[in-house]
C-alpha cells in the first residue's frame, strides 16, 4: 500500500493503485452482499477524526523511516529482510503498548475526542444520508470506467495489476468470512490489533489473545517466504547500523500511529473503507 501511494507521488506511476482500486471495489461489493445475506455484520465504531488525524500523521511518518507499511514489512521478513523484521519487531512493541500498556492513556484521550452518529453507525453513507449501494456505484462506477480505459502496463516480471487487484479483493473479501467463521468479530485485513495481542499472548499466555488476526499476521511472512523460496529471490539481507535505526523507530512509530487512527493503512484504506468507516 505504501508503494502505490508513493509511486504516484515520487514516479508519476499508477500501477499499483491502480491495483488498490480494484482489490478496494471487490471487496466492499462482495462483503455488502455478504452482509445482505445475513452473513457478515459491521461494527463500526464512532468518528474519532481528531485521533485518526493524528495517528495516520504519526503512521505515515514511521512508514517513511521504515521504508515500507505494517504488512509490506511483515512479507518482507519471510523474503529475508532483517530490516523488516526489526521493523516488524518494533511495531509489535510499540501497537501493544499504545493498546494496552504505558501509551495506552494518550490513546483514550485522542480518542475522547469523537463525533457520535447517535442510531445511526458512523460511516460515510450515513454521514452523506446515501443508501449504501448508491454510495458504491457513485465511487465506484467512474473508477470503473477509468480502470477499464487504462493503459496495460508493460511486460514485467509477477502479476499484472489487474490480476493482482482481484486476488487481493478476493483475499480481503475471504478474510471477512474466516473472521465472522472462527467466531472473532467480523473484519477482515488487518495488523495492529493482531500484533498486540500476539505480544500479550507471548507476555502472559492468555489464549484469549490468540484470534484469526493473529493466525493472520503469522501466515503473511510464512506464505512470502514460500513464494519467495518458490522463485528462488529469498536471501539474507541487513542494512547497515544506520538504516537499521531510522527503520526501528519507524516500525516504533507504525505501532503508536495506527493504535492512535484504529488501524494501519490496510486495516483502513482497504478493510475499513471496505465498510465505509468514516474514519
Amino acid at each position: 500500500m505504501y508503494t502505490a501511494f508513493r509511486d504516484i507521488l515520487l514516479i508519476k506511476d499508477l500501477t499499483l493503485f491502480k491495483a488498490y482500486i480494484l482489490a478496494l471495489a471487490i471487496q466492499t461489493v462482495l462483503i455488502h452482499l455478504l452482509e445482505e445475506f445475513g452473513l457478515l455484520s459491521f461494527s463500526v465504531p464512532p468518528f474519532y477524526w481528531l485521533s485518526a488525524m493524528v495517528g495516520g500523521f504519526i503512521f505515515g511518518w514511521g512508514m517513511t523511516l521504515a521504508g515500507g507499511c505494517s504488512s509490506s514489512s511483515y512479507y518482507r521478513v519471510g523474503e529475508g529482510m532483517v530490516g523488516s523484521f526489526v521493523v516488524v519487531v518494533m511495531f509489535i512493541i510499540a501497537a501493544a503498548a499504545t493498546s494496552g500498556g504505558a501509551l495506552m492513556p494518550l490513546a483514550v484521550m485522542l480518542r475522547s475526542v469523537r463525533i457520535d452518529m447517535g442510531e445511526n453507525s458512523a460511516t460515510i453513507a450515513h454521514v452523506l444520508g446515501l443508501n449504501p449501494w448508491l454510495l458504491m456505484l457513485f465511487l465506484f462506477l467512474p473508477l470503473a470506467v477509468w480502470l477499464y480505459r487504462s493503459h496495460s502496463s508493460p511486460p514485467q516480471r509477477g502479476w499484472t495489476w489487474k490480476r493482482t487487484g482481484v486476488v487481493l479483493g478476493l483475499v480481503a473479501a475471504l478474510a471477512w468470512l474466516a473472521s465472522a467463521w472462527s467466531g472473532d468479530f467480523h473484519y477482515g485485513l488487518r495488523m495492529t490489533g493482531p500484533s498486540a495481542s500476539l505480544l500479550f499472548y507471548l507476555a502472559n499466555g492468555d489464549s484469549n489473545h490468540l484470534n484469526w488476526g493473529v493466525f493472520e499476521i503469522i501466515g503473511i511472512p510464512l506464505g512470502a517466504f514460500l513464494a519467495a523460496q518458490w522463485s528462488h529471490e529469498f536471501q539474507w539481507r541487513a542494512p547497515k547500523p544506520r538504516r537499521l535505526m531510522q527503520q526501528a523507530l519507524g516500525g516504533a512509530l507504525m505501532g503508536v500511529g495506527a493504535v492512535i487512527a484504529g488501524g494501519c493503512n490496510i486495516g483502513n484504506s482497504l478493510t475499513g473503507l471496505g465498510d465505509r468507516k468514516s474514519t
